[in-house]
């Protein structure tokens, strides 16, 4: 059967027009991805393809992926202590918060409220690192416990999916235990690639990785862990050697935000069923508003112990979420945990949470007040 070349020039067209006015409105595209995916589902009518579906799914794994192999764990562990506070305090008090408000205004299960709730808890680090480098703030004390906390922040809640609904079992325990004997191998395995085969046209050590990030999710859903699971934790294990191969990263990446970003980010925003937040649009302003309380409740106070010199500024940004929030409720309901108009609920919610929190983070640049 011929493929339908319509909506792939729909598509492709899409994710051009989302990274020019993100390079434009210096917001990100993945935000014009969502929306250009609303567009194409509830103005054009046309369908998610399996093409589209499979690539939107790639795309969740590998972004997870590069979410755990961008966790420096070096500045982690000098960090430590501060961070790990903050992080689970940013990652608990929206979890309690959003929990509350969904039991006392809806009629959600508690598996959605939980994965829900999941979702509105991170903290986007693309978003942080946008804001941070677009006001040269990147190398500053503040930025660097900023990007620790979000790593934490953002482990917590990848965690916290697999726990939605537990079913572990011995091949759990197995696939563990084999993950932790890899942790050793897998650098040396990639040095050697590197060292073998690397800056050749086939781009063997690209094609290495994203092999070993597919098996080891395939395995992780074997193992009745989440696949996003598997691939944050494979980015972990990564993420020295790989950020000592920048090449592979480079690479990585530009294959990720040319393609595989895009389409998953498409495929999110054509899931998203406009009537259901139209009538549903008080209760994706109260899930926006809880967040940002509760984050700034939680967090607040830590911070100006932790960050003084910039104790607003940093609540805001850990109170933005976009990219993992946006895999975590994916998640949620490609396991039947949220339905079409959950999903759409939270998602918009999210989205949301994007922009206000930048916005307001903006009028408390730190030396700029």
């Amino acid at each position: 059967m011929a493929t339908d070349l319509y909506p792939t020039m729909v598509v492709a067209t899409a994710t051009m027009v989302a990274g020019i006015l993100g390079i434009k409105t210096r917001i990100s595209s993945s935000i014009f991805e969502v929306g250009a995916g609303i567009l194409i589902a509830n103005l054009l009518g046309i369908g998610i393809a399996p093409w589209l579906d499979f690539l939107g799914t790639f795309g969740g794994l590998i972004l997870t992926f590069l979410a755990g192999a961008e966790v420096d764990l070096i500045l982690l562990r000098k960090q430590a202590r501060q961070s790990i506070i903050i992080g689970t305090m940013a990652f608990i008090s929206p979890l309690i918060g959003i929990i509350f408000v969904l039991t006392a205004f809806t009629d959600w299960s508690l598996n959605a409220r939980i994965a829900g709730a999941l979702a509105l808890t991170t903290t986007s680090v693309a978003v942080v690192y946008a804001v941070l480098s677009e006001y040269e703030l990147i190398k500053t004390p503040a930025a660097r416990n900023i990007i620790a906390v979000t790593f934490v922040n953002d482990i917590l809640t990848l965690i916290g999916i697999n726990f939605v609904q537990t079913s572990f079992d011995f091949f759990t325990v197995l696939f563990v235990l084999t993950l932790v004997a890899l942790t050793p191998v897998i650098p040396k395995l990639i040095r050697r690639v590197v060292s073998s085969f690397g800056k050749k046209a086939v781009e063997v050590e690209l094609r290495l990785v994203l092999a070993i990030l597919l098996g080891i999710s395939f395995f992780a859903d074997k193992a009745r862990l989440h696949s996003v699971f598997g691939a944050f934790v494979l980015g972990l294990v990564f993420s020295n050697s790989i950020q000592e191969n920048h090449e592979i990263l480079s690479k990585t990446k530009t294959v990720t935000f040319a393609l595989l970003a895009p389409a998953f980010f498409i495929k999110a925003g054509m899931l998203i069923y406009v009537p259901a937040v139209a009538i549903n649009y008080l209760l994706v302003l109260l899930l926006l508003v809880t967040k940002l309380t509760s984050k700034f409740a939680g967090v607040y106070i830590l911070c100006r112990k932790w960050i003084p010199e910039a104790p607003v500024f940093s609540t805001m940004l850990f109170s933005t979420g976009l990219t993992v929030g946006t895999i975590v409720a994916t998640l949620g309901q490609q396991l039947g945990y949220l339905s079409s108009g959950q999903f759409s609920v939270v998602v918009s919610a999210v989205i949301m949470s994007a922009v206000v929190p930048t916005l307001i983070a903006k009028r408390f640049i730190p030396g700029k007040q």
